[in-house]
């Protein structure tokens, strides 16, 4: 799996501590529910997550099962840590990208050139949905059903194709996470033990390589 896919599969879960409420009609309109995440997001600058993610292949259909938290931070700071089967960690702090191997002891170290609609750029893409993305609510398979689902475009081509965020409809808080790659692969994230605004250094997200472990500077 190349760098970039590999990012793009580590992109939230019933929030438990939701600072912000939108209190919202009963049956919203696709506006209405792209009103209400973008104001839910607009002033949130941290969130830390648990996360599961299962990443299904479109050629052979095998999965890669996968469990791990991340950390986001604006502007644009990410940390994402996959625990479990599969231990690796990748990390920004807006201008440097490092993704570390702690099996090989080795980590690469790159520029961090963004490209839009990754996990890095999520938090700050939530309070600007209907500029960056064609949105549709998409229909209710089993009502009476507790959640919105909102299938997102992006207006511009980039990495992926679609991206579909299911939010609960008292709050308007993400729950679930459906990314569909330019290539066709289908990443699919659970979100728990979500912390909103908690207090993030900035230090958290400068990588500090271990004792023994090799450092590869990318060009």
């Amino acid at each position: 799996m190349g760098v970039r896919r590999a990012l793009l599969t580590g992109l939230f879960g019933l929030f438990t501590i939701v600072p912000l409420v939108y209190a919202g009609p009963e049956n919203p309109s696709v506006g209405e529910v792209v009103t209400a995440v973008k104001d839910t997001y607009r002033s949130v600058n941290t969130i830390r997550a648990d996360f599961t993610q299962v990443v299904t292949d479109p050629v052979t259909k095998q999965q890669d099962r996968q469990r791990g938290r991340l950390v986001l931070k604006r502007p644009k700071k990410m940390k994402i840590e996959f625990l479990a089967p599969n231990p690796r960690t990748f990390m920004s702090n807006g201008k440097f990208l490092w993704i570390y191997d702690p099996v090989q002891k080795q980590v690469i170290e790159q520029q961090d050139l963004g490209g839009g609609g990754g996990v890095g750029v999520l938090l700050d893409d939530l309070s600007k949905l209907d500029e960056l993305f064609s949105t549709t609510l998409m229909p209710e398979d089993k009502p009476p059903k507790l959640t919105h689902t909102l299938r997102l475009v992006p207006r511009q081509q980039g990495a992926f194709q679609s991206l579909d965020l299911t939010v609960t409809k008292q709050k308007y808080v993400l729950q679930d996470l459906i990314l569909t790659d330019a290539m066709g692969s289908v990443t699919e994230m659970h979100f728990t033990l979500v912390r909103i605004d908690t207090d993030v250094p900035d230090a958290e997200f400068e990588f500090v390589p271990p004792p023994g472990v090799q450092v590869i500077k990318a060009g």
